[in-house]
């Protein structure tokens, strides 16, 4: 495992890089959500590696890359082109993109800017336009906040949220944060530039609908979401409605993040996405 920085276009990206090439793949690249890391991968992404060669970096603002500081420094337009600059610095072409939340923005807006550098897609809790819903309403709020007290005042605000109840059939945990899910996101937290949260917050409520364009997506693609994600169900429904042959796989037990809520079940989907595409049963 490489775990390095390189300068992609004016930006210094922090990344891991893992496992190998081997015979009819390609290489996976993972993108994370808003205030995420690299960390977000850190169950999966060994054994993900078993079998083929995965990358992963920090967007810019986020997790040991580089942060300008500068509110026009974080635009959606700059991490697509961060991508872009990313693939071309370590020679990748074509990749598998697997993007979570903002990431799965960024990827579909590379899938269509740079349809020959993509071979599939894997698109997970994410929506190709604006959600809305109440926590939409909360971004703004919550941007002036953190300029002006830092973000340690939301990584508090995390280790107050409840912590899971036992569900009532008895299957597991039901609502609320672990222990460790609160403690890895208050990390995230901390090392999430506030420019960054600020302006990411406000181009995730405005950036422009790219609904209308999914049916130019020509690549394999799985759409992933975990089944308590509400204010996702709608987005996914029309990546999946909307992208030609696209699957949708419904996590149980998962909210946001089912790489870390069902890791289990994340993981055979996502190999099941390339045993499809590799031709395996």
């Amino acid at each position: 495992m490489t775990n390095a920085q390189l300068t992609a276009g004016d930006t210094a990206l922090n990344y891991e890089d893992h496992g190998r090439p081997t015979p009819g793949t390609q290489p996976l690249v993972l993108l994370h959500g808003f205030v995420g890391s690299t960390a977000d991968w850190a169950g999966v992404l060994p054994r993900l590696a078993a079998d083929r060669r995965v990358v992963a970096y920090d967007h810019r603002g986020h997790g040991r890359s580089a942060k300008p500081g500068r509110a026009d420094a974080y635009t959606f337009d700059a991490l697509e082109a961060d991508l872009h600059a990313f693939l071309d610095a370590l020679g990748l072409g074509p990749v598998d993109l697997l993007g979570h939340s903002m990431g799965g923005v960024v990827a579909q807006r590379y899938a269509l800017a740079h349809p020959g550098r993509v071979r599939s897609l894997v698109l997970m809790d994410t929506a190709p336009e604006p959600a809305g819903g109440p926590l939409s309403l909360l971004m703004s709020p919550l941007g002036g906040l953190v300029r002006r007290r830092g973000m340690g005042v939301l990584g508090t605000l995390v280790k107050l949220l409840p912590r899971p109840e036992p569900a009532a059939d008895g299957s597991g945990a039901d609502g609320g944060l672990s222990a460790e899910q609160r403690d890895r996101q208050a990390a995230a937290f901390l090392d999430t530039d506030p420019e960054a949260f600020a302006a990411f917050a406000r181009e995730l409520r405005s950036y422009p609908a790219l609904t209308a364009r999914l049916g130019e997506i020509a690549c394999p693609t799985t759409v992933l979401v975990g089944a308590g994600d509400k204010a996702l169900r709608r987005g996914v429904r029309q990546l999946a409605d909307g992208i030609p042959g696209a699957r949708l796989v419904v996590v149980d037990g998962a909210k946001h993040s089912p790489q870390t809520e069902q890791p289990r079940a994340w993981l055979a989907a996502v190999r099941a996405h390339f045993d499809r595409l590799e031709g395996r049963r």
